[in-house]
């Protein structure tokens, strides 16, 4: 019998994504993420996860121009991962929404050799039309090479010097690696020409960091999307057959197939062939 797959493997569409980071403190970022997105399916709940802590978060929803307070809860998925819900009212397929999460976090920021680094990563698990940073650091901070990867614009104002980063048009599991170094507050501004040299000098260092960056990064789990959460709640039961996860998550075998592929290379899930369909486990 044909398999007709009619339905898409995302259940929305991502027109734009960006990221705000406002350095509070040596200890503390508020961060701002803006999702705007067009309905697959129907869909009412937009769900973002993280591997470092959440606290206080709330969200601003607009649907086809009309804009609400969502309804926002978090939760510990596994490990270290937790997860922000917002829910909306239910959008048609062919509906737009502009998403906006604010959050305050310690987990971006690091200590390296006596000093603060921003440290940011992600992994888009589906395409994504325009992606953009933007990081203010506060006056009183001088910057530190490396800066990675270097910035699209840099400017200093008055009250903070600000590095912004654009990308368009990438592709499924497209990842970046964001490190920005900087001293414990000084006295004096910035100054630009220094800040000039920084740039220059990030072009230098920047591969080389990165790739240490990305070795640091391997032992960390992945970001979870919410069907990967659906799936790693069911198996924590014991291990099901992949047909019966067909059943179980209402989608497709084309979508479950392609789920579990991606969660089988991030090592959350093993897959053992048996007769016709596959044994589904949590690994170990």
């Amino acid at each position: 019998m044909p398999l007709v797959t009619a339905q898409t493997p995302y259940d929305y569409r991502i027109n734009s994504y960006s990221l705000h980071f406002e350095v509070l403190d040596e200890n503390m970022v508020k961060e701002t993420i803006e999702v705007e997105l067009t309905a697959n399916t129907s869909l009412s709940q937009y769900v973002f996860y993280s591997d470092y802590p959440v606290e206080n978060p709330d969200a601003i929803v607009s649907i086809n121009g009309k804009t609400i307070i969502a309804n926002v809860s978090t939760n510990v998925i596994t490990g270290n991962i937790n997860a922000v819900y917002v829910n909306f009212p239910e959008l048609g397929k062919g509906d737009m929404a502009k998403i906006r999460i604010t959050f305050y976090t310690s987990g971006v920021l690091q200590d390296t050799d006596g000093k603060k680094q921003f440290a940011y990563y992600i992994k888009f698990s589906q395409p994504v039309g325009y992606f953009y940073v933007r990081l203010y650091v506060p006056r009183g901070y001088a910057v530190l090479t490396p800066i990675i990867p270097s910035p699209n614009k840099l400017e200093s104002r008055e009250n903070s010097l600000i590095l912004e980063w654009s990308r368009e048009n990438l592709r499924g599991n497209e990842e970046f690696y964001f490190i920005v170094g900087f001293s414990n507050p000084i006295k004096k501004g910035f100054d630009l020409r220094i800040l000039f040299v920084l740039v220059f000098l990030a072009f230098i260092g920047g591969f080389y960091a990165g790739m240490l960056y990305r070795e640091r990064r391997k032992g960390k789990p992945e970001i979870l999307k919410s069907d990967e959460e659906r799936v790693i709640e069911l198996l924590k039961n014991g291990p099901m057959l992949q047909s019966e996860l067909v059943k179980r998550l209402n989608v497709s075998k084309a979508k479950v197939s392609i789920l579990l592929r991606e969660m089988e290379e991030k090592g959350f899930i093993e897959r053992i062939k048996e007769g016709r369909s596959y044994l589904v486990r949590l690994k170990e």
